[in-house]
């Protein structure tokens, strides 16, 4: 007994150490940033925010088009909801991960909000967030060779596009022709590593819930390799809009960043997000992009007013769209936002 309470008194404060240490980098980039970055976001061309408020948008429809296609196939007649609710529970796992924790963000917030308004099984909700989470994962880990090979002066920029290009192609005939091998061999890769993330404080309730998911996902075929091939599809128009969303903040600071290497960068802090685990991923965003940029060589005042401003808009921008979201189902945002955190942080119950 006594062990236990030690075990979860050390647990809380690592916990809380990555909390203050992610808050921490943070502060620290605000205080480097000083009121010039500040000055760049209030003095910037709204033209390009404006545009980049629409790119938002539509990056969040087409992901919520993307789980909703996955989630038809996994939950069969259970799924077949209305778009808007799909839309609006994409967005509150959309604002839940700018200010808490991505484990509570992406594997509650969307299979328990779906779970709550509609009485679709939590579990198999949970196996279509996790299939929909692949395909970020495994398209940045096709780009990301030939970025960092580009960022450390190895390969051109010319080269580097190319090379990108061909792996979303054979990326592309992979899924087509062998998704649910890879799919497999995946959910048993990612179920080992679940039980070594377990042990993360942050999250770990919800982390400990995967590896069930991930084994059941690895003795059933849920998606087809036809509609796999569309998400995959999906997936590179949203990595695309990612891109140019990023492109739009730097023009509307006026920063001057190239838009070749925003796009790379994409693939960094995606990889960055599945081993962030402080609220809004707070230090592990901005330590992404440090690599990233200085390693491009940019300059630290660009490097500081983007991360700041990069933040600042995309929180704004989410918060509208979410809004949007609830207005579009007529739905109260603060109750289910309250429930959903509730069941979301709540123990898995035990399996017999």
């Amino acid at each position: 007994m006594t062990a236990e309470i030690t075990k979860g008194t050390r647990n809380r404060l690592v916990g809380w150490f990555f909390n203050v240490l992610g808050i921490a980098i943070f502060g620290l980039i605000l205080y480097l940033g000083g009121a010039n970055a500040w000055e760049q976001m209030v003095n910037g061309d709204w033209r390009y925010a404006a545009v980049a408020l629409v790119v938002t948008v539509a990056w969040n429809l087409l992901a919520a088009f993307r789980w909703a296609s996955i989630s038809r196939w996994v939950l069969g007649d259970t799924g077949r909801l209305p778009f808007r609710y799909y839309f609006t529970y994409h967005m509150i796992g959309m604002f839940l991960g700018q200010v808490v924790p991505i484990t509570v963000g992406m594997l509650g917030g969307r299979p328990v909000a779906l779970s709550l308004s509609q009485g679709v099984s939590v579990r198999r909700s949970a196996i279509a967030v996790l299939l929909d989470k692949l395909f970020d994962l495994f398209l940045a880990l096709l780009f990301v060779v030939p970025v960092a090979l580009y960022l450390v002066g190895w390969l051109g920029l010319t080269t580097t596009l190319m090379l990108m290009a061909c792996a979303a192609i054979g990326g592309a005939i992979v899924v087509a022709w062998q998704y649910e091998r890879a799919v497999s061999l995946a959910s048993r890769a990612g179920s080992r590593m679940a039980l070594i993330l377990a042990r993360v404080p942050i999250g770990r309730r919800l982390v400990r819930r995967v590896p069930e998911q991930l084994e059941r996902l690895s003795e059933e075929q849920v998606l087809p390799n036809r509609a796999a091939l569309a998400s995959f599809l999906t997936t590179v128009g949203m990595y695309a809009l990612l891109s140019i969303r990023l492109y739009l903040i730097s023009e509307t600071m006026r920063l001057g960043i190239p838009w070749a290497l925003l796009a790379m960068g994409v693939s960094v802090t995606q990889l960055a997000l599945v081993f962030s685990v402080t609220p809004g991923s707070l230090g592990f965003l901005e330590g992404g992009w440090a690599a990233v940029l200085g390693l491009a060589g940019l300059s630290h005042e660009q490097f500081l007013a983007f991360v700041i401003g990069r933040r600042a808009y995309v929180l704004v921008f989410t918060a509208l769209t979410t809004l949007v979201a609830f207005g579009w189902i007529r739905q109260s945002p603060a109750r289910l936002f309250r429930a959903v955190l509730a069941t979301a942080r709540r123990p898995a119950a035990p399996q017999a």
